[in-house]
């Protein structure tokens, strides 16, 4: 029993090493997050030794943390501490926010990284948490009810981040099924929709900023997927009258025999197969974008 318990301690040591050593962007955002909340634990801990062992008032080392990372509702303090847009995307008030707030990347990223690249992880990110960070600002400095308040209050966390996150995998495949504990299988559009409803929802309340900032990010995660897709469409050159030449189409020559459609046939199984091992050898994030590209289109191919 002791051997196998020594075993299952060395297999969990050994996942940890693999996570937070991996060069996966996933793993590193969640990393960085991680490291700088146990930080924060630590400096709060020697502080509070420190001020016990020197009879002192009792430190509170976390508001000079706080101070300096986390981003200012006042514009003037922004302007001395222009680097808290992004440093404030890491920071977190407590074990709770951060444990929500991993699960949920860890979920979205794991989904997102599927359709998009580590890059584009890191894009989606660092601007959707900084469309978050201004749109808090901005709604403090412009709506009345936050004027007594705008001077001292400030935002920490990667919730507006993630949201961006979030917001923009389900718009790039909104019909994804997903397995929620007690509620079965359900779209992942409807996930992101009751996420930015509960934001809405929650800003007569509790932490209006934070739903602000959650709000940006989800604006910025929804533009990332549909501009682009809406400037391909046909509907978006029709709905701003763009017109193109009429061309016909090109000729396609004559019907293919069956020795080349099955020729045909069986390169692009080949194709398929060698994607297929590759996974199997090296896992799906060794793929590059145009294998990524050719496997989502075979998914939806039902003819080979």
């Amino acid at each position: 029993m002791a051997g196998y318990n020594r075993f299952g301690s060395q297999q969990w040591e050994y996942r940890l090493k693999a996570f937070f050593t991996s060069k996966r962007a996933l793993n590193r955002l969640i990393a960085i997050n991680i490291i700088v909340y146990l930080l924060g634990l630590i400096i709060q801990l020697l502080g509070n030794i420190t001020s016990f062992l020197y009879a002192a008032p009792p430190a509170q080392p976390s508001e000079w943390i706080w101070d300096w990372l986390a981003v200012s509702a006042n514009i003037q303090q922004l302007l001395f501490k222009p680097w808290t847009m992004i440093t404030s995307l890491f920071v977190h008030a407590n074990f709770s926010h951060i444990l929500f707030n991993m699960i949920t990347l860890y979920f979205a990223g794991t989904i997102f990284t599927k359709y998009f690249s580590d890059k584009q992880l890191y894009t989606v990110y660092f601007i959707g948490g900084i469309i978050g960070n201004l749109l808090y600002i901005l709604s403090y400095n412009y709506f009345p009810v936050f004027e007594s308040v705008k001077e001292y209050s400030f935002a920490v966390g990667a919730s507006g981040a993630i949201m961006a996150i979030l917001v923009a995998i389900a718009c790039k495949v909104p019909n994804y099924n997903i397995n929620l504990l007690f509620l079965g299988n359900i779209q992942l559009k409807w996930v992101a929709i009751l996420f930015v409803i509960i934001d809405i929802l929650s800003i007569p309340h509790e932490n209006s900023g934070g739903h602000f900032a959650h709000l940006g990010g989800a604006l910025f995660g929804c533009c990332y997927v549909m501009i682009p897709y809406l400037k391909n469409s046909s509907a978006f050159h029709t709905a701003f009258k763009t017109s193109t030449p009429h061309t016909p189409p090109p000729y396609q020559g004559r019907p293919k025999s069956d020795e080349t459609y099955n020729a045909e046939r069986a390169q692009y199984r080949k194709r398929v197969d060698e994607i297929l091992d590759k996974i199997a050898k090296n896992g799906y994030q060794s793929l590059s974008k145009e294998e990524k590209e050719f496997l989502f289109d075979t998914s939806k191919k039902k003819n080979w």
